[in-house]
């Protein structure tokens, strides 16, 4: 019988694998778009010690498969696959891509940034955004970037829908009886509303208003649906004024993923 066996081949003075170095320059993409997104071919190739083909030909990939999205307006970010990786949810990257047409509606009504935050632990992972080209001062969208559920609109939004065991878990991790009974507080007021508005929770001078998407029969949501701009444009009562809206979105994210 024939045995195959798998056999590491090393370089002896490095101790290290050969033949991976397209797998190691594809990671040293993926950690540069994690740092300095978005960013365009040029700098990054020079981030990563690679010429422009070379980064590009690789950058495609991770396009296709997911892991990197290219802008309209140029350069590169982020894309949902790797989001999908780092939260332990049931949503795939391609259901998260199908939503995009989704929040491009939202922003261009809105003309504002909006971002699907998805739940991981005690954390929102964001998983995929949108930004209106409306206006040259707007909010980022940056893939991967994490937030406690405790902290921001978007986590909260997912926090309020959570089953009464599990929201109370979280608070109880969230500091001090006053920062608890805060919190609480606006747990209640996201339940009572349909939404959670946040400002500068975790970017200076930016508010935002969030809504949970519909998860599976009491389950919570897994995911919020989010709108954010500089408060000095989105206020407060310009967001609620579209809370509606980002209700009626909201539903049609969850009728996307199946639920």
């Amino acid at each position: 019988m024939n045995q195959q066996v798998e056999v590491e081949i090393e370089d002896g003075a490095e101790g290290r694998i050969r033949g991976a170095e397209t797998a190691r320059r594809t990671l040293r993409l993926l950690e540069a778009l994690a740092a300095h997104q978005p960013v365009r071919l040029d700098e990054v190739s020079e981030l990563v010690g690679l010429n422009k083909s070379t980064a590009y030909r690789l950058l495609r990939v991770l396009q296709e498969e997911g892991y990197c999205e290219r802008l309209p307006q140029g350069g590169y970010r982020l894309g949902g696959a790797v989001a999908a990786l780092a939260t332990r949810t049931a949503v795939p990257a391609a259901t998260l891509e199908a939503m995009r047409p989704v929040l491009q509606e939202l922003a261009e009504s809105t003309a504002e940034t909006v971002t699907v935050h998805r739940r991981a632990g005690e954390t929102a992972v964001l998983a995929v955004g949108v930004e209106s080209e409306q206006h040259v001062l707007r909010q980022v969208v940056r893939v991967g970037e994490t937030t406690p559920l405790t902290r921001g609109c978007a986590g909260i939004a997912i926090l309020a829908s959570l089953p009464a065991g599990d929201r109370d878990e979280v608070v109880e991790h969230a500091g001090g009886s006053e920062a608890r009974s805060v919190l609480r507080t606006r747990i209640a007021e996201a339940l009572t509303d349909g939404y959670a508005v946040s400002r500068a929770a975790n970017h200076p001078g930016v508010l935002g208003i969030a809504t949970a998407v519909p998860g599976a029969d009491g389950a919570g949501a897994e995911l919020s649906l989010a709108v954010s701009g500089p408060e000095s444009r989105w206020t407060r009562d310009r967001a609620v004024e579209h809370a509606d809206r980002l209700r009626e979105a909201a539903e049609r994210l969850a009728h996307l993923a199946g639920w």
